[in-house]
């Protein structure tokens, strides 16, 4: 059973198991969005960590798969974070992730 914990009660540091990216952009928003999804492998268990930004100075240099994060020395802040012990993590707890989290504009 995974469960929700705030900012403040962990820096994440491990390497990135997963990762989704997309940016999209809208004719009636200035500015592109970016929503960055990752499963980072740490000793203690699998986080799922979700980034949402606008600022394009981020977007060249948001993680990708494979590589290692210490959220302290990051540069983005996670919007949302998940726990899930090592023995509960699954392909399709992740798929679940993103599809509950991956946001991006609507076309319309």
């Amino acid at each position: 059973m995974a469960t929700t914990v705030t900012p403040s009660q962990a820096l994440i540091r491990g390497r990135i198991i997963e990762a989704e990216i997309k940016v999209s952009t809208d004719p009636a928003r200035p500015l592109p969005l970016a929503c960055a999804l990752y499963a980072i492998e740490a000793p203690e268990g699998i986080w799922l960590c979700a980034y949402y930004g606008a600022n394009r100075s981020n977007f060249d240099y948001l993680p990708q798969k494979a590589a290692n994060v210490d959220e302290k020395t990051l540069g983005i802040t996670f919007h949302t974070r998940e726990f899930v012990p090592k023995d509960e993590y699954r392909s399709e707890r992740w798929q679940q992730f993103v599809q509950s989290r991956l946001i991006s504009y609507s076309a319309h």
